[in-house]
């Protein structure tokens, strides 16, 4: 099924995952099948897909990979009348596409960063009392992954970018609940050298 349907330009095939299985073991040793849901809402409760399985190559991502994507992408304006194991296949713009999943590796799409928020290093108010929740700084991020075609920026470096030109994305990965941060290469300005 994968790479059997072309999409045209600026679209990507994918079908929704919106669960997936997870053995742990309980007090006894035994093994235990745990689903967790990989959906998103901003008040906590289940409605939209979060991930899903790339039904065709996409840039530097080979069909059959996890990607994650918008929560308000998946609808039934884009769904195709064709299912993947049970599940329906939707076409979907692709800009909407933020990161693939390998296991427990975010892989960069080309041109993208997945970065972190830099925050002052001694929230002080003016008296001299340590506050206990840091400034952040709304143009600086620290790239923890990046795509293999940035070559200005390596892993580490602070890039000074547009203010609000990161994208927070609530997500699960591997059972584990984070927020990843999107950032495209074309919304840097400068690297920060100090």
């Amino acid at each position: 099924m994968f790479n059997t349907i072309k999409p045209i330009k600026g679209r990507v095939i994918v079908c929704p995952q919106s669960k997936e299985s997870h053995i742990i073991k309980n007090e006894k040793g035994e093994d235990v099948e745990l689903y967790m849901d990989n959906t998103y809402n901003w008040d906590s409760r289940v409605t939209n897909s979060t991930h899903g399985l790339l039904m065709t190559d996409y840039k530097n991502l080979k069909a059959g990979t996890y990607v994650i994507y918008n929560h308000k992408t998946i609808s039934d304006e884009n769904k195709l009348d064709i299912e993947y194991n049970g599940s329906p296949i939707h076409s979907i713009e692709e800009y909407l596409i933020y990161f693939g999943v390998d296991g427990d590796e975010i892989i960069c799409l080309d041109g993208m960063m997945m970065v972190e928020r830099v925050y002052d290093e001694d929230a002080v108010s003016p008296g001299g009392i340590i506050l206990v929740e840091k400034k952040k700084q709304d143009s600086l991020m620290k790239v923890v992954a990046k795509a293999s075609d940035i070559e200005d920026f390596e892993v580490g470096d602070i890039a000074v970018v547009y203010k609000k030109s990161d994208y927070e994305i609530p997500h699960n990965i591997g059972g584990k609940q984070m927020k990843l941060i999107r950032l495209k290469y074309s919304d840097c300005l400068a690297k920060w050298e100090n």
